[in-house]
């Protein structure tokens, strides 16, 4: 139905294995050239495992297009679980005849069949698909197979596919036998966001004979969250994507209808991303601040003594600009504050890392850190004072990552957000916004973001949704709201309050629990796909729509509060007329609203917040608004 829609020429993400549309990412391109290296080798076990969906059959179609008509395969999908029929069905797969024969004349027949082939000079290769579901007893008849040998080669290589069971199974003490003659093992990973980006483009490439950038970034971003990764579950999900689109006659695919349409795929939920095996980006080697108040003083101080190195290392290097605005509140949140750093007064700009004096060299600033230099530790669990000479370097190490990678990959929010509890950080953003409208705050935690959402509901506030939204439609709409960041690249999201934009800073709640965490908003945009949930009151009880023709109370409220802004001549009449249309229109047109003439819930927030007369918590200050 959408192959016209979109100027796609087929369907471009079938679950058939199409050769054309082959994509090996890094693991995959890997894997293949360990499978090559270990037949042209003549090794005689070979083993790939890869969670379901990750392209293990792929792969191995790719593999037989690559050896050519030299090689005898028998390829069989879904072995048999006994070994007696195991052989039967290898020797069917091989032309040979199997019925009615025993183990003893199928093993001798199997031996001669090999042995002319060795001398036809062909190689034979038997693949063993879904071998995860072999019993131990099975897979040691096959440990028996690669004994058909000839003093100087294996006359037979085996393949192994499996999900990951198999590696489980392997690893056992029963089947060490086998596990040892594995010469050539790999692992399948699921792709990174950068090859899930690839990958969607790659096929949309081939069926249109052209590119077609169907896709924002941020719907990319999010099909990788939301399937993990796997290419079968990506296919899945961007035919089912790309239908959604078409229905709502979307030229180009945002990540609004992306997380519509995953509504309707059961395994399209939030899945967490692993890192592949190896990888020591900030999520394979971070450390959940959350937890660190469990680890005792010593690591809280550690923490806060490596975020001071690296923080006035890099201020001393002329790497400020980066991270000012980042480090002083999260380390606050943990009770560890530079020794002798002034607090700012009541009242003063949001708080920034102060500079050092542009005439202390690093090299004696780090001379005097190793030697005395100390931070005040001022959570009432820890120690008053330590110097680095008690810290173990070990734990510095350790609780190093986070600030290191962020800083010097210039994410510091991305390693922040990655590092935190999402269960108390959804309850501390929930209850910040609870806070700026003076509400009861929650004592439970929010299991979810939908909870969160339905207990501001139950405490009085209205829950405006946006997708695709942007600082500039926060900024007219000019109340707090709850936003969904990405924890890093390839990591799950975290729900924060957006409670303040102060020139080109934004005011994080719920990242650091003393405070409000300051950071740029060209950071902010960086770990932001645009879903948030506006909160705010609706101070009148008024019906939800106000549309042409109505009458009544609602209505006079509406046309006192349009002539009080200079949009509405006259009294009010309780009337919703022609000329309390266009002064509505008028004044959504000049607020960048959908000038439809209905007074909405979009429409009610902006009056709410120009009418001085109620007290609504703004995003942005009059003298930064506009």
């Amino acid at each position: 139905m959408y192959t016209a829609f979109y100027g796609l020429r087929e369907k471009p993400f079938t679950l058939l294995p199409d050769p054309r549309y082959l994509f090996l990412a890094d693991s995959h391109r890997e894997a293949l050239a360990h499978l090559l290296y270990g037949i042209d080798q003549a090794e005689g076990f070979i083993c790939i495992t890869g969670e379901v969906g990750t392209g293990k059959t792929t792969l191995c179609r790719t593999l037989l297009d690559r050896l050519g008509g030299e090689t005898e395969v028998a390829f069989l999908f879904n072995p048999s679980q006994s070994g007696i029929e195991l052989l039967q069905d290898i020797h069917a797969e091989f032309g040979l005849e199997s019925i009615g024969r025993s183990r003893s004349d199928l093993t001798g027949e199997l031996n001669h069949f090999l042995l002319q082939k060795k001398h036809e000079q062909r190689r034979v290769l038997l693949i063993l698909d879904e071998a995860q579901n072999l019993s131990a007893s099975t897979l040691e008849q096959v440990r028996l197979l690669s004994n058909l040998e000839t003093q100087s080669s294996k006359l037979i290589q085996i393949l192994l596919l499996g999900q990951p069971e198999l590696d489980r199974k392997l690893n056992s003490s029963e089947l060490r036998q086998l596990r040892q003659r594995i010469s050539v093992r790999w692992q399948l990973h699921p792709l990174t966001t950068k090859e899930t980006r690839a990958y969607v483009r790659h096929r949309l490439h081939v069926a249109a004979g052209a590119e077609r950038d169907l896709f924002t970034d941020a719907a990319l971003r999010e099909i990788h969250r939301r399937t993990g990764g796997v290419p079968r579950l990506i296919n899945v999900l961007c035919d089912r994507v790309l239908l959604a689109g078409y229905v709502a006659r979307t030229p180009q695919i945002g990540v609004g209808i992306v997380r519509q349409a995953a509504k309707e795929i059961p395994d399209a939920g939030r899945r967490p991303v692993r890192s592949p095996a190896g990888d020591r980006g900030p999520r394979a080697r971070r450390l959940a601040m959350a937890g660190v108040r469990k680890l005792g003083a010593g690591a809280v101080f550690a923490a806060g003594l490596v975020l001071g190195l690296v923080v006035a290392g890099g201020l001393l290097m002329g790497s400020g600009d980066r991270i000012r605005g980042h480090v002083r509140p999260w380390l606050a949140s943990l009770g560890v504050t530079l020794e002798g750093s002034a607090e700012p007064p009541v009242g003063a700009p949001p708080p920034l890392l102060a500079d050092l004096p542009e005439s202390v060299e690093a090299s004696d600033f780090e001379a005097s850190l190793a030697g005395s230099a100390t931070l005040r530790v001022t959570n009432a669990a820890a120690f008053e004072t330590q110097t680095l000479a008690s810290v173990d370097p070990a734990r510095i190490e350790e609780m190093s990552q986070v600030a290191h990678d962020g800083l010097v990959a210039g994410a510091f929010l991305g390693a922040v957000l990655d590092s935190e509890d999402e269960d108390l950080m959804r309850k501390s953003a929930l209850n910040a916004i609870l806070d700026v409208y003076a509400l009861e705050p929650v004592t439970g935690f929010p299991v979810t973001d939908e909870l969160a959402l339905a207990w501001a509901e139950e405490r009085g506030l209205s829950v405006l949704p946006l997708q695709d939204a942007g600082l500039d439609r926060l900024s007219e709409l000019n109340h707090p709201s709850l936003l969904r960041l990405r924890a890093g690249d390839d990591a799950e999201t975290r729900l924060v309050a957006l409670v303040q934009i102060d020139g080109d800073l934004a005011a994080l709640h719920g990242v650091a629990e003393a405070g409000p965490l300051w950071v740029p908003l060209d950071e902010l945009l960086q770990q932001w796909d645009g879903e948030a949930w506006v909160l705010w009151r609706d101070f009148e009880a008024i019906r939800p729509v106000l549309a042409f023709g109505e009458q009544g109370h609602s209505v006079s409220w509406l046309q006192t509060a349009l002539s009080e802004l200079g949009y509405y001549a006259g009294e009010p009449s309780g009337l919703f007329d022609r000329a309390t249309r266009e002064g509505l229109r008028s004044f959504q047109r000049e607020q960048n609203l959908l000038p439809d003439g209905m007074a909405g819930p979009r429409t009610r927030m902006v009056l709410y917040d120009r009418l001085h007369r109620y007290d609504v918590p703004r995003l942005v200050g009059e003298g930064d608004a506009g």
